[in-house]
């Protein structure tokens, strides 16, 4: 049996870690071994909010044949520099897809994705590696999601929207059909995206803005 170590130390790696055990493959090909600390220490009161081990941190964990990994940090940015780097020495990333979501068998999911419970992802939807979907969100049909992007719970990607790679939805938004949301953006809660949201820019409001 694999086990099964968190990278995050945070509010959503707690989260994670019950998710991971309402996940598909717990308890039959993996455990939960605990978790890694990524570049920034918490406050010490943190940490003891923690439901297991903390083994290390990325940089001087020492991999172990049978680890498996998956990365709970919301900024999408700290996601792809701490997964890089830790899968530069060797480390494997899973799927982490808890039995409460609703996936039609014509989408398609990348490697180490999240994906939480009661989200919903439609025909010929597309979730790419590494992207973190929370509770509640639906990605409709023929809509994709890029790399190392992070979906706060309740948003909702319509048919045909695009959003990009490292892009943070914040909760509650609203990605209109064929919208899209270019990579690096951030689409702050609540928001309803109309149309476009340029790289690396963050909006919000209904309609969607850029401040």
């Amino acid at each position: 049996m694999k086990n099964l170590i968190i990278i995050g130390v945070g509010g959503f790696a707690r989260e994670v870690y019950w998710h991971a055990k309402d996940s598909i493959g717990y308890g039959v090909d993996w455990t939960i071994k605990g978790f890694l600390d990524g570049d920034i220490k918490l406050a010490a009161a943190e940490y003891e909010l923690l439901p297991a081990e903390v083994l290390g941190d990325v940089d001087g964990y020492q991999i172990c044949a049978d680890d498996v990994f998956t990365c709970a940090v919301g900024s999408p940015r700290v996601r792809r520099h701490l997964v890089e780097k830790i899968s530069a020495r060797g480390a494997e990333f899973i799927n982490l897809i808890s039995k409460l979501a609703k996936i039609i068998p014509t989408a398609r999911l990348g490697r180490g994705v999240i994906i939480s419970p009661y989200v919903g992802i439609s025909d010929r939807a597309a979730v790419d590696d590494f992207a973190a979907l929370n509770a509640l969100t639906i990605v409709g049909h023929d809509a994709t999601v890029g790399k190392f992007s992070c979906v706060m719970p309740q948003a909702n990607i319509a048919g045909k929207a695009r959003v990009g790679s490292e892009v943070f939805l914040g909760t509650g938004a609203i990605i209109l059909p064929k919208a899209k949301v270019e990579d690096g953006a951030t689409v702050g809660a609540g928001c309803v995206v109309l149309k476009k949201v340029r790289a690396g820019t963050t909006v919000f409001g209904n309609p969607a803005v850029e401040i």
